[in-house]
């Protein structure tokens, strides 16, 4: 995409920066941006390098310090990881900083699912310094030099490219920019990193010389407003608007959908409106396996859609063929969302996607971006507003207030009758019986990429409700770090919502040194439910149930990790190994501990939730 500039220099005003008192560090100033990009942030994320100190120094400034603490981890994996939850939760851009090479390397994993599932982390990085860049241009056979971290350059007597890694994110980010001694530029660049990745709700990129962070700005530009708020165009909104009402009002069997990203892009409380406002006897509700943002106890919900892995076939035959129009809002189109692409909206008469990014109607295609400038000619969250604003009852033309469209309702079943096992024998379905009744309004739900995740779908989530997941992307071991990243944002939001971990052990095993970050820091404590299967039975069911490829180390003592990483006398967690239904179902009911929860649940092998079965038998 092209860039997003806020502004252009004059030189009338390059004169009147240059020369402009107060003058701050440029590593001050780009914190203090940062803040006011983000007025809500309280955490940034990181591990120290060589080449980032200089900076990291700058979190310590009184008028820094007094608004965001530096929270370190053990690799830079966990925290991008971690940086990816806490912008989801807290709804707007997070910050990473890491070293050269081999620190945002190590991190580049989690920057690439950010970027797959729209989280705009802010990745910060600390670089060769401007004398090193400058000498590398300029360095000839006897004199090149290559810097630690940087690889060396093919030909062993050709300079290093410092900007290599730079080209390496690219395909990962939505921005990039390379500072460098030009100051005032500098505060351009700044600012345009800022405001794409606010604007696009992707991760953007920082690259900061090691030796200019000490660099003196004015602050003048600070009391300038960062370009955050994009304006619409009233005409084409207008325009959108009225044809998809249009087509809603003269439906007889109209069906709304809504998905992840209108929750990504801020459309959350939006789509709650509109959605309250649609006549519950005539308008079907659906979501997706990724979006779950809607009010799931509202009369005319229907249930998670995603072709076979719906929530149930009378969901698939409730949109698929009987619905007549279909309005998808931020619809997330992935392989997984979309049940291995086994969803089908050919079947509907009128289908009207509105993406971020463009609006489907009429079988073409309407982008809500300008090519030239990257710009949005209009949010969806300010669409989704336009139509909860001018929706009008009265103009739906089949709705007489005594059809009742609704003829499938959300139902909760009990999974469990599946089972034919030993009564106590804890199994997924089971599980699944159990967050039915566990589950709470407002809880926050964090499942790992494991098996339990393809079940997800048959959760009936209390109003409020908020779900996380790799669902697409699906690097295991994502789930264990950002938590804390959730965990983190809630206390910094003071929310208090209960936040649960539903974490599998082989992915678990990848990242479990973060539980130490866990009890170092103040966060939410959350309530850890480790599946303990013994190795990766996802893996096992699609191919292999008996290699060793899909072992691992399996008498861990998971229950003693927190002890191992310090709390001995168990001040900040509490751990116990559930090993039957009936402990399982004593935590019903349970009073929510202020520790840190970690529960070991003892499944079978292969077990695997009904409807992962259900999938496996389709395929």
């Amino acid at each position: 995409m092209a860039p997003i500039i806020t502004r252009a220099l004059s030189h009338e005003s390059i004169a009147e920066y240059r020369f402009a008192k107060p003058q701050i560090p440029l590593g001050e100033y780009l914190f203090l941006r940062i803040i006011q990009a983000n007025p809500k942030i309280r955490s940034i994320f990181g591990i120290p390098g060589d080449f980032n100190l200089a900076l990291l120094e700058h979190l310590y400034a009184d008028s820094v310090g007094e608004k965001v603490e530096f929270v370190g981890f053990c690799n830079e994996l966990n925290a991008a990881y971690a940086a990816d939850g806490y912008a989801k939760i807290i709804e707007s851009l997070s910050v990473l900083i890491t070293t050269f090479g081999v620190g945002e390397l190590s991190a580049l994993n989690g920057i690439a699912g950010a970027f797959a599932e729209y989280a705009p982390v802010l990745h910060i990085v600390g670089t060769s310094s401007t004398r090193q860049i400058s000498q590398a241009k300029d360095a000839k056979n006897e004199n090149v030099k290559n810097i630690h971290h940087l690889v060396q350059n093919k030909n062993a007597l050709a300079p290093p490219n410092h900007d290599v890694y730079k080209s390496v994110v690219e395909n990962f980010s939505v921005v990039q920019e390379s500072l460098d001694s030009d100051m005032l530029l500098n505060l351009e660049r700044i600012d345009n990193v800022l405001t794409t990745v606010l604007h696009e709700k992707r991760p953007g990129y920082l690259f900061i010389p090691s030796d200019i962070s000490d660099v003196l700005v004015p602050t003048s530009r600070l009391q300038e407003p960062l370009a955050i708020e994009e304006p619409a165009n009233a005409a084409l909104l207008a325009e959108m608007s009225v044809r998809i009402l249009a087509k809603l009002y003269g439906s007889k069997n109209p069906s709304v959908l809504g998905d992840a990203l209108a929750d990504r892009f801020g459309a959350q409380k939006a789509l709650d409106s509109f959605v309250a406002k649609l006549p519950a006897n005539f308008v079907k509700l659906f979501t997706t396996p990724m979006g779950r943002n809607i009010d799931e106890d509202l009369p005319n919900f229907v249930g998670v859609y995603s072709g076979n892995m719906s929530s149930g076939p009378e969901v698939v035959e409730s949109l698929e063929k009987n619905s007549d129009f279909l309005l998808t809002l931020g619809y997330a189109n992935n392989e997984i969302n979309a049940g291995a692409y086994s969803t089908n909206f050919d079947l509907i008469q009128d289908y009207v996607e509105v993406h971020p990014d463009y609006i489907l109607i009429d079988g073409e295609y309407v982008h809500t971006k300008d090519p030239e400038t990257g710009k949005r000619l209009f949010s969806i969250v300010d669409l989704i507003d336009k139509l909860a604003s001018s929706f009008q009852a009265s103009k739906l033309v089949y709705n007489d207030n005594i059809v009742n469209n609704i003829k499938v309702r959300r139902q909760i079943r009990l999974f469990a009758l599946d089972d034919t096992g030993p009564t106590e024998m804890i199994t997924q379905n089971k599980l699944t019986d159990f967050f039915n009744a566990y589950l709470k309004p407002n809880d926050v739900l964090v499942v790992e990429t494991c098996s339990f995740l393809f079940g997800i779908s048959d959760l009936k989530f209390p109003k409020g409700v908020l779900f996380f997941s790799q669902n697409f992307y699906g690097s295991i071991g994502y789930a264990l770090p950002a938590t804390f990243g959730v965990s983190r944002a809630i206390k910094d939001l003071d929310t208090n919502r209960r936040v649960l971990l539903i974490q599998g052990d082989g992915s678990a095993q990848m990242t479990i040194q973060e539980l130490s970050t866990y009890l170092r820091y103040e966060i939410q404590s959350p309530e850890i439910f480790l599946l303990n299967n013994e190795g990766y039975t996802v893996e096992r069911v699609i191919k292999g149930p008996t290699r060793s490829y899909n072992d691992i180390q399996d008498n861990w003592e998971w229950t003693d990790f927190f002890k191992i990483f310090g709390d001995k006398a168990c001040e900040k967690h509490q751990a116990e190994k559930v090993n039957t239904t009936s402990e399982l179902e004593g935590l019903i009911g349970r009073k929510t501990s202020s520790k840190i929860c970690l529960y070991e649940l003892k499944l079978g092998k292969l077990d695997i939730p009904q409807r992962f079965k259900t999938f496996l038998a389709k395929k």
